[in-house]
C-alpha cells in the first residue's frame, strides 16, 4: 500500500495554500439591514443565494490545487487539509452567526467536487439532515443547522449546478414524502457566490453536459447552532481548526459517511 503524503508533500502541491497557518480573518462584511433582507428570502424562498462575497485572489488558488489534485487521482476532498477553504467560509461569519447562533460549530460532515466530464453528475436528490432542523414559528423561527455551498467556478444548467425543492415553512411539520421534481428551481451561481438551505430541505446537484464551458468545482461545510444536541461529533470550532492528522482523519472518514449517497467513493492519500 503506498504510503500516505505527509504535510510536506501536500503543501508541494499546492504551494500557494498553507496546512496550520496563523491568519487574521477578515469577515464579510453584512449590515443588519442586509441580513434583514437575506433573511426574509430565505424564509420565504427556504434556501439563500448571494452575489459572489470573495475577492478575485481568493479562490483561485483553491480551484487551482483542486485541478492538482484531479492530476494525481485524488479525491477533492482532501483541500480541506489546506487552510484556505476553512477560511473561506470563516469569513462569512456574521451570516452563520445570524442564523446558527453566536456559538455555532461545524459539523463533521464536509465534502468538495470536481465536475468535469460529460455524464458525471453532481449527488442525487437528499436532505443533509432527514430530522426537522427548523423550529418556532412565524416570527420566532429559528434554525438548529445550516449548510452551505460555495461554488469556485460558474455553475449553471450545462454543468451541474444545484437544484432545490423550496418548501413552505408555514407548514407546521415537514412530510414525510419526497416532494414533487415539478417544484424544483435550478440555482445558476457565480464563481464566489454562497448558496444555503436548511438541512432538511431536499436537493440535487445536476448534471455535467457537452455544452459545459468550465468545470464545476465547488466546496460545501455544515453549521450547527450549538444550543441542540450535536448532530454529529466533533464539532469542528473555526477559529481553531484541527491539525494536519486531525484534519486527514477527518477527510478519511467522509468516504464510508457518504457512501450511501454515492457508492463508488473511494479514499485518496
Amino acid at each position: 500500500m503506498p504510503k500516505p503524503w505527509e504535510k510536506e508533500d501536500w503543501l508541494a502541491l499546492a504551494p500557494r495554500l498553507s496546512i496550520g497557518a496563523d491568519a487574521s480573518i477578515e469577515e464579510v462584511p453584512f449590515p443588519t439591514s442586509r441580513l434583514t433582507e437575506i433573511s426574509d428570502s430565505f424564509w420565504e424562498e427556504g434556501y439563500l443565494s448571494l452575489s459572489p462575497l470573495f475577492g478575485e485572489d481568493e479562490l483561485p488558488p483553491i480551484r487551482d490545487a483542486i485541478y492538482a489534485m484531479a492530476e494525481r487521482n485524488i479525491p477533492p476532498v482532501y483541500i480541506y487539509l489546506y487552510d484556505q477553504p476553512w477560511w473561506l467560509f470563516n469569513r462569512l461569519g456574521a451570516l452563520l452567526r445570524h442564523f446558527v447562533g453566536e456559538n455555532f460549530g461545524v459539523l463533521p460532515n464536509l465534502w468538495a467536487w470536481h465536475l468535469n466530464r460529460e455524464n458525471a453528475q453532481g449527488w442525487p436528490l437528499h436532505r443533509d439532515c432527514d430530522a426537522e432542523t427548523v423550529f418556532g414559528e412565524e416570527d420566532d423561527v429559528f434554525l438548529m443547522s445550516l449548510s452551505l455551498w460555495l461554488p469556485l467556478t460558474d455553475t449553471d444548467e450545462s454543468n451541474g449546478c444545484m437544484y432545490v425543492v423550496p418548501q413552505s415553512r408555514h407548514e407546521a411539520k415537514l412530510s414525510p414524502q419526497k416532494p414533487s421534481l415539478l417544484d424544483a428551481r435550478a440555482l445558476p451561481v457565480a464563481a464566489g457566490s454562497v448558496l444555503g438551505w436548511p438541512q432538511d430541505l431536499y436537493h440535487w446537484g445536476g448534471e455535467y453536459t457537452a455544452a459545459a464551458k468550465n468545470p464545476r468545482v465547488s466546496l460545501s461545510l455544515e453549521f450547527q447552532n450549538r444550543a441542540f444536541e450535536p448532530l454529529a461529533e466533533p464539532l469542528i470550532d473555526m477559529g481553531r481548526l484541527p491539525p494536519f492528522e486531525k484534519r486527514r482523519g477527518l477527510i478519511q472518514d467522509q468516504f464510508a459517511k457518504y457512501q450511501h449517497i454515492d457508492p463508488n467513493l473511494r479514499a485518496g492519500k
